[in-house]
């Protein structure tokens, strides 16, 4: 079979495979759709201590052609989505259905830690698999990571936009468009966004966004602007970088939050003194969250079927993902790339 293996630093492309075989407990997907991620141009950037070669893609929809001994609760011929977290499995936490806080250290994930789908056929537990029930596999496939991690921040900064709110969503891309999305469909909250780009504010315009504000030198300023001087409740901040975090700290509110789920190596410090006029202010909640649980698929999924919540996507052949790769670091792609093999 053909898969897109990352073979070393700077180093990947599309080559014949060996066709897995599902062990115990998984199954065999025909890969229908695959997303690429900024993750996975980190990985090329920098590939770290993974087991090299693998094939890339967590973002994976497929449909089921075999399951391997023990599979009871799949079916052939049936297309589903991949929760891409396999946690330990008997953990309080991955009982409960959130691998992503795996108790016993970090979870597996395919085309990480292994192979992936950015291929015709990936192998995967039996268990991690959700019924897509009719929604496109193309539009799913954002969803098995962007859509559930954005969902996942947006449920923990919820409970603090209780109308009236605001809240700034920083970083328009893959993720945070469907941020913008998630905050219309379960809030009341009016939605700022935040983005270098005005093609992105753009998008965010027409996925429900009230207000579009630029950054760069000047942001927090201008986000104040449009709320005429009153901080903000929740920053969600999917960039992460040093400058956004600085903009989340000056412009969030007492008894607000900060929410960040970008991985732009920046810092959001707090200095321990008492007293007033304190960036970021007292009582203000930080979060630094890390992909989603079972639920937050289920749900995404949910919304994406009823039509609540609608995943901009660029489509690729699979014998393109080094121009979906490229096109990902050009920022030229609007929304989410996605392969289809």
């Amino acid at each position: 079979m053909r898969a897109y293996r990352l073979l070393g630093q700077d180093r990947a492309q599309v080559v014949d495979v060996r066709q897995p075989e599902p062990k115990a407990g998984e199954v065999l997907l025909r890969v229908l759709a695959a997303g690429v991620c900024r993750t996975d141009l980190a990985l090329l950037k920098a590939p770290g201590a993974i087991g090299l070669p693998v094939t890339l893609g967590h973002e994976v929809v497929g449909e089921v052609v075999t399951v391997g001994s023990g599979v009871e609760n799949q079916r052939i011929g049936v297309a589903g989505a991949v929760y891409e977290l396999i946690g330990c499995g008997v953990c309080p936490a991955c009982r409960r259905g959130e691998d992503n806080v795996c108790r016993a250290g970090s979870p597996e994930v395919p085309g990480i830690t292994r192979d992936g789908g950015m291929a015709e056929f990936v192998s995967v537990p039996a268990g991690n698999v959700v019924p897509l029930d009719g929604l496109d596999p193309v539009a799913a496939a954002p969803l098995t990571d962007a859509g559930m991690t954005a969902l996942h921040a947006v449920q923990r900064g919820r409970t603090l936009l209780a109308p009236p709110a605001t809240a700034v969503v920083t970083g328009i891309g893959g993720l945070g468009h469907l941020a913008v999305q998630f905050l219309r469909a379960l809030t009341d909250a009016r939605v700022i966004a935040l983005d270098v780009d005005p093609a992105r504010l753009d998008l965010a315009a027409q996925l429900g966004a009230d207000d579009g504000v630029l950054s760069g030198e000047g942001a927090a300023e201008r986000v104040l602007s449009a709320t005429e001087g009153m901080p903000v409740d929740v920053v969600f901040d999917f960039v992460g970088r040093q400058e956004s975090l600085d903009l989340a700290a000056a412009v969030t509110g007492r008894g607000g939050g900060i929410v960040v789920t970008g991985g732009g190596g920046g810092r959001l410090c707090l200095t321990a003194e008492m007293g007033v006029g304190r960036i970021p202010e007292r009582e203000v909640m930080m979060i630094h969250t890390f992909g989603g649980n079972r639920a937050d698929l289920v749900q995404a999924l949910t919304l994406a079927r009823t039509g609540r919540v609608t995943t901009k996507t660029t489509s690729f052949p699979l014998e393109q993902a080094d121009q979906a790769i490229a096109a990902l670091e050009r920022g030229s792609v609007l929304g989410r790339a996605v392969l289809t093999p």
